[in-house]
């Protein structure tokens, strides 16, 4: 991974903010005696390598299948100390162009993207395409664009929503524009929702404000607090502007198992993958998200306020698409392979059900870290 400008000075920041003494004498303490409120969250982050740390700011610098410090979670660290670090990750790692969120919304090359990177999804390339196609060219003013993404996890959620970065915004995951929620990470602690709520409506009020066409991912949607749901509702019921238009990214794995059941049922009558249809699968999908038993009230409440635009189902990923991913992740790396090489990594990973062995348990989400081991 290359170089990023400023990251020694980003890391000193941030020893420097659990170092009594080094802001001057005189400077106001938080109540707990820390130099600045944060301060031993953002110790917690400086225990990451700064690889990682680039990779989660900016999707578009990791190596696949990165993961942090063994022993190290997410949950310590608070949404004032995650959002001033994202601040200075933009200001050094590029240009100003970066922080002015600027506008491309290149279809062709969404479409392209999609087809070429998501494997096996043909359904969600379909719906992607359309649904913000549809949206980016309607003239009237509406509500904001709500795509829910459902599907087992390493089936390519992620990497589509950051496929739509990348070709609506020209400085890509960095853009100004974009903003990614994670509930472990932004909202970790059951006792401060009602904090969690207020940063939670500044920032859509804030980045709203300044970018004409926002985008708004929340990662394990079915994880989310539903008291955060108040602030987000707000925004979505409200029309938009003429001058602005506000993309929502749900992410989750609701409904998975009944996606699942469609896909096997096609392979067991013998029928193609391809020949599945969004019509075989929305009422199963719609079921499964309300029959969830109260355990996802925040996505069951969107559905019924009919404020989401298209359930976008990712199917289950075969052993060819596997090897599809494991290839792409060698060409990236610059590295050699043949057929026994990506069969050599297939061979490695779990598959489901427990008769046809038909399905990656874990889609392609352990590919990267099985290439680790592999002898090339």
């Amino acid at each position: 991974m290359s170089a990023v400008p400023g990251a020694p000075l980003l890391l000193g920041f941030l020893v420097m903010l659990g170092t009594p003494g080094v802001l001057g004498a005189g400077q106001e303490t938080g109540g707990d005696g820390s130099w600045l409120p944060g301060a031993h969250e953002m110790q917690d982050l400086a225990q990451l390598s700064w690889e990682y740390l680039q990779c989660w700011l900016s999707p578009g610098g990791c190596e696949p299948g990165q993961q942090p410090p063994p022993g190290w979670t997410w949950p310590s660290v608070g949404w004032e100390s995650v959002e001033l670090l994202s601040d200075w990750y933009r200001r050094v790692s590029g240009d100003a162009h970066h922080t002015h969120g600027r506008i491309m919304n290149n279809i062709t090359g969404l479409q392209e993207d999609l087809t070429r990177r998501v494997h096996g999804q043909h359904l969600a390339h379909d719906l992607i395409v359309t649904s913000i196609k549809s949206f980016l060219n309607g003239e009237e003013p509406r509500n904001s664009l709500v795509l829910a993404f459902h599907g087992w996890t390493g089936t390519g959620k992620n990497l589509a929503a950051r496929i739509i970065a990348e070709n609506l915004y020209a400085d890509r995951q960095r853009s100004a524009c974009i903003r990614i929620f994670i509930p472990q990470l932004h909202f970790p602690h059951a006792s401060h929702l009602e904090a969690y709520k207020v940063q939670l409506a500044k920032q859509i009020r804030e980045v709203s404000s300044r970018c004409m066409q926002p985008l708004f991912v929340f990662d394990e949607a079915d994880k989310l607090p539903p008291a955060l749901l108040p602030p987000i509702h707000a925004h979505l019921t409200q029309p938009e502007t003429a001058q602005t238009r506000s993309i929502f990214l749900f992410l989750s794995g609701t409904g998975s198992n009944a996606i699942n059941e469609v896909a096997l049922s096609f392979w067991r009558a013998g029928r193609h993958r391809e020949e599945i249809t969004i019509n075989d699968l929305d009422r199963p999908l719609k079921s499964a998200i309300r029959e969830t038993q109260g355990n996802n009230p925040f996505l069951q409440h969107l559905l019924a306020e009919g404020l989401v635009d298209a359930l976008v189902p990712f199917l289950p990923l075969e052993r060819a698409h596997v090897k599809m991913c494991a290839r792409d992740c060698l060409v990236a790396r610059s590295l050699p392979y043949t057929e026994t090489t990506l069969e050599a990594v297939t061979k490695e990973l779990l598959f489901v059900p427990k008769g046809e062995q038909l399905f990656s348990a874990q889609g392609c989400k352990l590919v990267a870290q099985r290439i680790n081991f592999l002898e090339l």
